[in-house]
């Protein structure tokens, strides 16, 4: 037979099962058992995780973009004919992407950052890189780590309506990210 011949017989073969309809009677046969409950919440938690994950990876391209246009604006500070302009302008990018930041902090509140490290770690490069040519071309000096996790405290009030408690989120940066601690 020619391989064409063999993929319309399994076409025909597949066509008369339509999908669903086996594992609807396999289940029917087979009542939930302890195992399979057990499989069903990994694959609750891992189908959570990958979502966030994903999130985190779309939060960090933001992020790059973000602090990518930043760095290409202050590369135009010396040939512009109004530099504190410019400077004004990346701080408001600036901003936008703490905000982005903000959002990753929220995402990994309870989790281990390190399962997701690899997910936000270029933004947060770039973002490194950004804020550090801001800063060398309004001090001529190079910024600090601690300069650095200054700009990315975030503050949130608690939803419920009783208190205000205030939570604080840190990056500590270390070869760009090395952890996140928080702080309450």
């Amino acid at each position: 037979y020619s391989g064409k011949t063999i993929f319309l017989i399994f076409s025909f073969c597949h066509d008369n099962f339509p999908h669903g309809q086996r594992r609807e009677e396999k289940e029917n046969l087979n009542p939930p058992s302890a195992l399979m409950s057990s499989f069903k919440s990994f694959q609750l938690e891992l189908d959570t995780r990958h979502d966030k994950y994903e999130r985190l990876v779309k939060l960090s391209r933001d992020i790059t973009i973000e602090s990518k246009r930043t760095i290409f604006l202050l590369h135009r500070f010396t040939s512009a004919p109004n530099g504190e302009e410019i400077l004004s302008e990346s701080e408001v990018k600036l901003d936008a992407v703490r905000r982005k930041i903000k959002q990753v902090a929220q995402e990994l509140i309870g989790e281990d950052m390190y399962q997701f490290h690899r997910a936000i770690s270029p933004g947060l490069q770039e973002y490194v890189e950004a804020v550090s040519f801001q800063y060398f071309i309004k001090t001529r000096s190079l910024i600090s780590v601690e300069e650095i996790n200054k700009q990315l405290i975030f503050t949130a009030e608690d939803r419920e309506e009783t208190t205000n408690m205030v939570k604080v989120f840190l990056f500590s940066i270390d070869k760009h990210l090395s952890g996140m601690e928080i702080q309450q």
